[in-house]
């Protein structure tokens, strides 16, 4: 269905809304631009400048840990500033209003969370940017604590359980997707 011009598709998109029982927004990147979090693909996006750092890499390589985490950390100011853009606010009021059950998010910046909905009920399916965890044992580790052994220590800290990498909570290149948030996204799609 393709409106005729702006007006009408915005229209055209709220009957949409106000006939739909329930409503299962996915979203991207784009969401987040607007709040200040730069986005992967696109001319000017990080991977233009960075060489995305595949898992395989990150757990063979001290070097590629390294380097990750300084990346990580040199995107803190901007996670730090971000607040929910108008799109994360729609989505929290449809939430808040009932007609959503959940979202579900390629997005790692917890905005969603912050724009007012509820944790259980964003389906994260490239992970979270926000903290960190053990690739081993799954330890949750906050960022704080992560800089905080990187800058003392010189690298990328290990567990403190089973000594294995620890990484941000996101999905990297070659790694497997997330189970249980892949099951609840389709099921959720499926209703």
């Amino acid at each position: 269905m393709i409106a005729s011009d702006l007006r009408s598709g915005i229209d055209m998109l709220g009957d949409m809304i106000a006939e739909a029982r329930t409503i299962v927004p996915f979203t991207g990147a784009g969401i987040s631009t607007e709040s200040g979090i730069p986005d992967f693909r696109s001319p000017g996006g990080l991977w233009t400048r960075n060489r995305p750092i595949p898992f395989g890499e990150f757990v063979a390589s001290q070097e590629a840990r390294d380097e990750a985490w300084r990346r990580r950390f040199a995107m803190e100011p901007s996670f730090a500033a971000a607040k929910p853009s108008r799109g994360h606010r729609a989505l929290a009021s449809l939430y808040k209003a009932g007609k959503v059950p959940a979202i579900v998010t390629q997005n790692i910046d917890n905005l969603h969370q912050v724009s007012g909905f509820s944790a259980e009920h964003v389906v994260e399916l490239h992970g979270n940017t926000t903290y960190a965890r053990c690739i081993g044992c799954g330890q949750r580790f906050e960022i704080p604590w992560v800089k905080e052994r990187f800058d003392e220590e010189g690298i990328a800290p290990s567990c403190t359980t089973c000594g294995e990498p620890v990484k941000t909570a996101t999905i990297s290149f070659g790694q497997s997707m997330p189970e249980d948030e892949m099951r609840r996204a389709t099921e959720l799609a499926q209703h």
